[in-house]
């Protein structure tokens, strides 16, 4: 197994596991989130957000929460002020889906955690992520023991009081219940700093054939995380999504609450070839 370290962000992942490995593919068009000009062409205009390419995804509890079109963009906000979730679209076809690519912007994003620090930090993100295989023996429904991997926009309540920059980050991770809302850190590799209201073109890969997971922001190098053994099991939650989160830590009573918030946009979303949309 190689060394690992941020610069060549290289990780091998011990995992075990038995379904079809998947090479590399060309990006294609999914969805362009364009009503009138569609990319890839639709037989037929959809108003709103396409059922045949997208379905909720919700998770946990929030005050607020936006998920609708603006404009030729995909609007996604949350606010929160416990515990954890995830809003969102999941692609109806997930098992089909290895690769995701959209370009993001987060103008607006706001962590706050607990008046005493030692209980936790609060964190918000909108990323793009999946569960590509599961690392055990995969129960129906169950993602415990799911590997999922993310490219993400961060915001932390240990961030500099005032500050509009947030942090692109590469992960994998490994569930640990049923829900996936406990997971285990496996690798993180940090892509730099990016201002609020900023667009970035983000992408994550699953490369099976290499073992690795191909991470990259921009026209940046490519960012590997590489594992050493099968991963041929499918996992037991196959979603794939684009998402905002927040994660906050539970503060003590009578002190104010945390709170996660997230107002990002999604647009010019690709997929490997093999999950493409049916026209």
């Amino acid at each position: 197994m190689s060394a690992m370290n941020l610069k060549s962000a290289v990780l091998a992942l011990l995992l075990g596991g038995t379904a079809t490995a998947h090479a590399v593919e060309p990006m294609v068009p999914y969805d362009n989130f364009n009503p009138t000009e569609s990319n890839p062409p639709r037989a037929t205009k959809v108003r709103g957000i396409d059922p045949a390419r997208w379905a909720s995804q919700e998770s946990g509890s929030r005050q607020q929460a936006l998920r609708e079109l603006a404009f030729t963009r995909l609007r996604l906000m949350s606010r929160s002020n416990t515990g954890a979730g995830r809003y969102g679209l999941r692609f109806t076809q997930p098992s089909a889906v290895t690769a995701i690519e959209a370009k993001v912007r987060v103008n607006n994003a706001r962590s706050t955690g607990c008046s005493v620090s030692r209980l936790g930090v609060a964190h918000g993100t909108a990323e793009l992520s999946g569960h590509f295989f599961n690392a055990s023996s995969p129960g129906r429904g169950s993602a415990r023991d799911d590997i999922t991997a993310a490219i993400r926009i961060v915001s932390r309540s240990t961030d500099p009081v005032g500050s509009q920059e947030l942090r692109v980050e590469a992960a994998i991770e490994r569930c640990r219940d049923a829900s996936c809302t406990e997971r285990s850190s496996l690798f993180t590799a940090d892509l730099g700093l990016i201002h609020q209201g900023e667009q970035v073109r983000l992408r994550v890969q699953w490369d099976a054939v290499n073992d690795r997971f191909v991470f990259q922001r921009d026209t940046q190098p490519e960012v590997h995380g590489a594992y050493t053994v099968a991963d041929t099991q499918a996992p037991g939650v196959s979603n794939k999504e684009l998402v905002v989160t927040h994660a906050l830590p539970t503060c003590a009573s009578g002190s104010p609450s945390p709170l996660g918030y997230v107002n990002a946009y999604f647009h010019d979303v690709l997929v490997n070839e093999a999950a493409a949309p049916a026209l």
